[in-house]
């Protein structure tokens, strides 16, 4: 008799603690929870095809960026509200940022503009998403500078 009482509540216990559907769980990682969930940096800005900057070819364009702007910190808050950050924290942009609905596209109110040599100013208000996770978020942008077509897959950490 004493073994079936442990034996229901193994099995009860059992139950209660599978009863949870997986999306009950996953409610909270949204694609936009995930975007919101800390402060971000860019890790690379890959370029495609490739440029030849003073007899180098360049594939990742951060390298012609300062020490100052690498170390630029994103943040996307949760009310929809943007701003950049440089390496002391101090706000330096401020926007909106939104993703559409299937999360393909990610949009900021006004433009986020860097400057690089040769290329002069190269502004972007929206990234095509490739992937979102609660570590990194990596998307495209699609560029034309003189007769070239350019593909940059920026990478956020």
């Amino acid at each position: 008799m004493k073994n079936n009482y442990y034996l229901s509540a193994i099995i009860a216990l059992f139950i209660s603690l599978t009863s949870c559907s997986s999306s009950d769980s996953n409610d909270a990682n949204t694609p936009s929870d995930m975007v919101s969930s800390k402060t971000w940096k860019i890790e690379s800005k890959m370029l495609s095809p490739t440029i030849n900057y003073g007899g180098v070819e360049i594939d990742d364009i951060m390298i012609l960026e300062s020490e100052e702007t690498r170390n630029y910190s994103f943040k996307f808050n949760a009310d929809g509200t943007f701003e950049q950050y440089d390496a002391t924290g101090e706000v330096l942009f401020e926007s909106t940022w939104s993703l559409n609905s299937d999360n393909t596209i990610l949009s900021f109110g006004e433009p986020i503009v860097y400057v690089y040599p040769v290329v002069g100013e190269m502004g972007f208000s929206s990234i095509d998403i490739v992937s979102i996770s609660s570590s990194k978020i990596v998307g495209t942008i699609e560029s034309t500078f003189g007769e070239d077509d350019y593909e940059l897959t920026i990478t956020f950490i």
